[in-house]
């Protein structure tokens, strides 16, 4: 049996107690955020959907949406058919770290994973969640005022789903350097602060 069964070690137990960080900062992250990926699977095959969310603390849920039919739809009813659980993360992300050490080369993150099961919500408790997932991400449009209230036809065309957390765990990796070794010539410095390649 492996070291890391599922069975016998928790799925979101980080192999770096260091890393770890308790439930409020994991929530706070997660309020913060607005980008997940959701983790399914069809049998073998593994797919992996990014997607906006919103995390509700008072029900300790996590609420997305996609079309109405397509893989995620179809992979989160099967996995609610057939009671298995399916995977969230989200993440966000600072500076890549030099190192003169190939195995020390890093970068700034922080993370979520979480684990539960989905169910694909209708009626009211759609609505309820929609709502919720707009506020978060558009904050300034008012249901009512700055865009039409959701409506039941509304609910129709598309796929809102709930995660139940039954597992999560949040890390972070922000040091503001990467190790590096006595073995080989120091970098210069800058090499050590390189300018963000982003256009």
């Amino acid at each position: 049996m492996s070291y890391y069964d599922p069975a016998t070690r928790s799925p979101t137990l980080s192999r770096r107690p260091g890393n770890r960080r308790d439930d409020a900062w994991t929530a706070a992250l997660l309020s913060r955020l607005q980008v997940c990926r959701v983790a399914t699977r069809w049998d073998d095959w593994a797919f992996i959907n990014p997607t906006t969310f919103v995390y509700r603390p008072a029900t300790h849920d996590l609420i997305f949406h996609s079309n109405l039919a397509g893989r995620l739809r179809a992979n989160a009813d099967r996995a609610h058919d057939r009671d298995e659980h399916v995977c969230f993360e989200a993440s966000e992300f600072g500076r890549l770290l030099p190192s003169n050490h190939p195995l020390e080369l890093s970068i700034q993150y922080r993370s979520v994973i979480a684990f539960g099961p989905v169910t694909l919500l209708d009626g009211d408790d759609a609505r309820h969640a929609l709502t919720d997932l707009c506020a978060r991400m558009f904050p300034q449009l008012r249901p009512g005022t700055d865009m039409k209230p959701i409506s039941d036809d509304d609910l129709a065309r598309t796929s809102v789903y709930r995660l139940q957390i039954s597992e999560w765990s949040g890390k972070e990796n922000w040091p503001d350097a990467a190790d590096q070794t006595d073995e080989w010539p120091a970098l210069s410095p800058h090499l050590l602060r390189p300018e963000d390649p982003t256009p």
